[in-house]
C-alpha cells in the first residue's frame, strides 16, 4: 500500500503526521510535479495499475504480486520499484525526577523542557496533557502524548525560503523515500528514512535497500550516526521496498545521568527498539550488544523486542506506529495486518497493542482485538488523555473502531466505530467503509479522530468524529450490525460528527456532495478551531464545539501530513512540492505564503517547531529553519 505519510503518513503523522505518516505510493518527482486532487488515483508513470481484483504475479515495472500497487520510479537507482509511506512528544526533562512534588528535573544545556510524564513511586503520575507543547524539544509524534500539534512558540518569523535557503540554518540529504517526521531532543534530530542518503555507504552502500535512522546535531546539522536495518526477506507483503522506517521516533532522558538520553522506535523490521541518543561515540551500552555496525557513526541499540519473531505478528506492508512514552512505559500498535491477497489474516492472534517498559522492553501486557476483523492493515499511533484524573490509552484499531484502554493492563473502558453501521468494506478501496490511518487527538475530555484508507485505494467519503472520553462501553453512534442500517444508541458519546453525504447541500452547496473524505491525516485543535485535512487536498476549519464548517480550502494538491499550528498560523505540506501557510481564523481560508521545497519535492510529513527552528522532511531532504528570535 501507500503509506501513510502508510501516515506516518499517516501519521502521521503521518500521522502524520506522521504519516504519518502499509505501503502507499507517492507520484514520480521528476520535474515540476505538480499535481491535484484529481490525479489522487492516477497511475505511476514508471508501471501500468492493475485491478485490485487481479491477483497475478507482476513483471517488474509492470505492476505487483496482488495487482493492488502501483509504483514509481527508484530515484536512486532507475529502477521501477514500489513506493510506500507512513506517517506519522513531551517536553524532555534532564535529570532524575522527584516523586515529592518539589522541582522536577535538574535542566541541562540541552534543553529547558520539563517531561509532562514522570514515573512515581506507585507507577505513573497524572500530568496536565491540555497544555500544548512547549517552545523547546518536540521529543515524539504529536508533540505530547495527546498528539494534538501545536507549539506555544510566539513571534516567529515566517519569511524563509527553502530554495534558495534564507533562513535556513541548515539541511540535510535524507534517503529517496521519506515519510518520518523530525523529532527534536536532547540536542539531536531524529528522522527515518531509507538508505538513499548513503551516510554509512563505506559498508551500506545507498543504492542498497534498507531501513534507517539518522541522527544529525540539533544545532549545526552534522551527521550523528545511522541505524542500519535489513529488509525482511519474506519480501513486500511485510517490508514493502523502499520505504526506509517510517516510525517517527520517541526521546526522553534516561533514569540517570550515566544512562543519558534514549530513543524509542519501530523499525521496518517489526523490531520495537530502544536506542541511545549519542550512539557508540559513548561504547555499546548494553544489555544488547549484539550490534554489526559499531563505529561511532552507528547506533547503539539498548534493547530490541522483535515483534515477528517473538510475538508472531504479522505487518501488512509495514511496521509504521511511532511509539508512546508515559512514565516507565512505551505503547506501541504492532501493524498486525493481511496477507498479500488481502483476503485472510495470517496472524488472528497475534497482539495489535503493546505496553512495554521502556528500560528493559519487557511485555507488560497486550491487546489482541480485533483479531480477524482487521481490515487492512493498522499503521496508526497510540494516543493519551486524562480523563477527569482517570489516563486513557486510545488505539485506532484494524476494524475502524477506537478503542480507550486502561494503561496499567490495557482492559477496554470504551470502544467506538468510527463508520456508520451500514458501510461495507470492499477491496480496493471500492467499500463505504474505512480503517484508521491517522491519530487520535485527545482534547477537553474528548477525543478527535477521522478514518480513511491507504491513499492508493483513491478517494471517497470519510468521517471525523469528536467523542465524549468520560463514558464506558460500547458508546458508538449506533448499535446493530455492520452493514446493515444501525439504530440510535443510547449509550452514544458523540459530541458530533462531520462528514458524510450532504444530501441537501446545504453544508456543501452542492447537492450528495462529500461534506469530508477519505483521510490520514492528524487533526490540531486550538482556540475552539479544529483543522482537519483530508487525503483529497481539502482543509477544513471546523468549530470545535458545535462540529460545523467555518470553511474549506481547496489546496489542489494532496495532503498526506498533518497541520502544525503555531503563532496564530498552520503550516501544512503538500504532495506537490510546497509548504502550506494558512492564517488560523475561522472566518475565511487566508493563505499567507507558500514555500517550495528543493526541486519540488512532495511533503509527506508535518513541521516540527522546536528551540525557535521549524524542522520539515520533504521526500529527500531535511530542513532546519530559523524562526527568529521570538520575544
Amino acid at each position: 500500500m501507500k503509506t501513510i505519510a502508510v501516515l506516518t503518513l499517516l501519521t502521521g503523522l503521518l500521522i502524520v503526521a506522521g504519516f504519518q505518516t502499509g505501503a502507499f505510493l507517492p507520484r514520480n518527482e521528476a520535474g515540476n510535479a505538480v499535481a491535484n486532487r484529481s490525479e489522487t488515483n492516477a497511475r505511476c508513470s514508471c508501471c501500468e495499475h492493475r485491478d485490485a481484483d487481479s491477483r497475478s504475479a507482476a513483471k517488474s515495472g509492470e505492476g505487483d504480486a496482488d495487482g493492488s500497487r502501483c509504483r514509481a520510479q527508484n530515484e536512486f537507482s532507475g529502477e521501477c520499484c514500489a513506493a510506500d509511506s507512513a506517517e506519522t512528544a513531551t517536553g524532555t526533562c534532564q535529570g532524575e525526577c522527584s516523586t515529592g512534588g518539589g522541582t522536577c528535573c535538574q535542566e541541562n544545556d540541552a534543553s529547558e523542557n520539563v517531561m509532562a510524564a514522570v514515573s512515581t513511586a506507585s507507577g505513573v503520575a497524572t500530568p496536565n496533557y491540555q497544555e500544548e507543547a512547549g517552545d523547546g524539544d518536540w521529543p515524539m509524534w504529536g508533540g505530547t502524548p495527546d498528539r494534538n500539534m501545536v507549539s506555544e512558540a510566539t513571534n516567529i518569523d515566517d519569511n524563509f525560503d527553502l530554495r534558495e535557503g534564507t533562513h535556513v540554518a541548515w539541511s540535510a540529504t535524507l534517503g529517496s523515500q521519506t515519510y518520518g517526521n523530525a523529532i527534536v531532543a536532547g540536542g539531536k534530530v531524529l528522522v527515518g528514512t531509507n538508505n538513499g542518503g548513503g551516510y554509512r555507504a563505506d559498508i551500506h552502500p545507498a543504492d542498497q535497500d534498507k531501513g534507517v535512522v539518522l541522527c544529525f546535531d540539533e544545532k549545526s546539522g552534522e551527521f550523528q550516526w545511522q541505524l542500519t536495518r535489513e529488509k525482511l526477506t519474506i519480501g513486500r507483503v511485510c517490508d514493502w521496498p523502499l520505504q526506509g522506517i517510517c516510525s517517527t521516533p520517541a526521546v526522553a532522558p534516561g533514569d540517570s545521568e550515566e544512562e543519558g538520553w534514549r530513543a524509542w522506535v519501530v523499525t521496518n523490521r517489526g523490531e520495537l527498539m530502544c536506542l541511545d541518543l549519542e550512539g557508540m561515540k559513548d561504547g555499546n551500552d548494553g544489555p544488547y550488544t549484539e550490534e554489526v555496525d559499531v563505529t561511532d557513526k552507528d547506533a547503539d541499540i539498548i534493547w530490541s523486542l522483535d515483534m515477528i519473531d517473538e510475538l508472531g505478528v504479522f505487518p501488512h506492508n509495514l511496521a509504521t506506529s511511532s511509539p508512546l512514552i508515559y512514565g516507565d512505559r512505551v505503547y506501541v500498535i504492532t501493524s498486525n495486518g493481511v496477507d498479500e491477497a488481502h483476503l485472510e489474516l495470517p496472524a488472528p492472534r497475534a497482539p495489535t497493542m503493546l505496553c512495554v517498559d521502556k528500560n528493559t522492553g519487557e511485555l507488560l501486557w497486550e491487546q489482541g482485538y480485533p483479531e480477524d476483523r482487521v481490515l487492512h492493515g493498522q499503521w496508526s499511533s497510540p494516543s493519551m488523555g486524562d480523563v477527569n484524573g482517570q489516563v486513557q490509552i486510545y488505539f485506532p484499531a484494524g476494524d475502524g473502531w477506537l478503542y480507550a484502554l486502561n494503561p496499567d493492563d490495557g482492559e477496554t473502558i470504551w470502544k467506538f466505530d468510527l463508520n456508520p453501521k451500514e458501510t461495507v468494506w470492499e477491496l480496493g478501496g471500492l467499500g463505504s467503509r474505512n480503517n484508521v490511518i491517522s491519530t487520535a487527538v485527545f482534547y477537553d475530555n474528548s477525543v478527535i479522530v477521522g478514518v480513511g484508507q491507504d491513499p492508493e485505494h483513491g478517494e471517497g467519503v470519510g468521517h471525523l468524529w469528536r467523542i465524549d472520553a468520560t463514558k464506558t462501553g460500547d458508546v458508538s453512534a449506533e448499535t446493530g450490525e455492520i452493514g446493515q442500517p444501525g439504530q440510535p444508541n443510547p449509550n452514544s458519546a458523540v459530541i458530533w460528527h462531520y462528514g458524510g453525504v450532504d444530501a441537501s447541500g446545504d453544508v456543501t452547496g452542492k447537492p450528495n456532495g462529500s461534506i469530508y473524505r477519505r483521510t490520514i491525516s492528524t487533526v490540531a485543535v486550538t482556540d475552539d478551531l479544529v483543522f482537519a485535512p483530508d487525503l483529497s487536498g481539502f482543509v477544513h476549519c471546523i468549530d470545535l464545539k458545535s462540529g460545523k464548517r467555518n470553511w474549506e480550502y481547496d489546496a489542489f494538491s494532496a495532503i498526506w501530513g498533518s497541520p502544525m499550528v503555531v503563532d496564530g498560523r498552520v503550516f501544512l505540506g503538500l504532495e506537490d512540492g510546497k509548504l502550506l501557510l494558512l492564517k488560523a481564523t475561522k472566518e475565511e481560508p487566508i493563505i499567507l505564503k507558500q514555500y517550495d521545497t528543493v526541486n519540488y519535492s512532495s511533503v509527506y510529513s508535518t513541521p516540527t517547531i522546536a528551540n525557535r527552528r521549524m524542522f520539515i522532511t520533504d521526500r529527500t531532504r531535511l530542513y532546519a529553519v530559523d524562526l527568529g528570535a521570538g520575544e
